[in-house]
């Protein structure tokens, strides 16, 4: 069984007067899910995280997480990077957030959270109603896309496109007269449309869509074409050290 360690976000108001029955069920529940979230930020990760406790003690109020000490190394070594840079620049977007949380939650509630764990002797971080711990990462990025389902109206002075589909809902997406009128007509057909438009880095909503071109949908499954296709492109996948990274940074999504 790995070593354990813990990590504790220790949390003091001007006055001192603070204790764990002032802290709300609310306030808790967001302690630990944020701390989950900087630790293993994406699905993936905190479908296989290990095993995590919590306890909140006296000490002020003092939200403490019991858990393998590789993510206790992580969190100190983030957490100290934020303080020596004095700023969060280097981290993720999700990362970036969670941060900005406590610094806004510090700021209105007039909070000191001090960021402690078992491998160091002082803080490692502390975020209090002067510092200035705020994100400056994009909230969206921009790029193309390829989306599936069905459109159900087309037109209008201002040319577009209403398509419902089953991963983004429905969407508006601007066209042209050209586009839309060229060849069979489109309505409560089943398409492929690629596009281009900004995605949010928060909730994945797609935004400002602009038509690049219809694809036929073609639903038949062709098991032996896909296999053709696994085969000739396992060569080069082979060569992919990261498979996962290499996947999300490639420019074009929803392929």
């Amino acid at each position: 069984m790995e070593e354990q360690g813990y990590i504790e976000l220790r949390v003091t108001n001007k006055d001192n007067t603070l204790s764990p029955k002032d802290i709300d069920i609310n306030e808790v529940k967001d302690f630990i899910s944020d701390v989950e979230t900087f630790l293993y930020p994406n699905r993936k990760e905190k479908q296989n995280r290990p095993h995590m406790s919590y306890d909140i003690e006296e000490g002020s109020a003092k939200h403490k997480f019991f858990l393998p000490i590789t993510a206790v190394i992580l969190f100190n070594g983030l957490t100290s990077e934020i303080r020596s840079r004095n700023n969060l620049d280097f981290l993720d977007y999700r990362r970036q957030s969670i941060i900005d949380k406590f610094q806004k939650k510090a700021v209105k509630e007039g909070y000191i959270i001090e960021f402690n764990n078992s491998i160091s002797e002082e803080s490692s971080l502390v975020i209090d109603y002067s510092t200035n711990f705020e994100m400056i990462a994009p909230t969206f990025y921009e790029s193309e896309f390829y989306l599936y389902g069905e459109i159900y109206q087309e037109g209008g002075k201002n040319p577009n496109l209403h398509v419902s589909t089953k991963k983004y809902g429905n969407l508006t997406i601007s066209a042209t007269k050209e586009q839309i009128m060229n060849g069979e007509k489109k309505t409560y057909k089943p398409y492929g449309i690629k596009v281009r438009g900004k995605k949010s880095l928060e909730d994945h909503k797609l935004s400002d869509l602009e038509l690049i071109e219809f694809i036929q949908y073609k639903p038949v499954f062709n098991k032996s074409l896909l296999e053709k296709v696994i085969e000739k492109a396992s060569v080069n996948l082979s060569k992919i050290t990261n498979v996962d990274t290499w996947i999300d940074d490639l420019k074009t999504d929803g392929i």
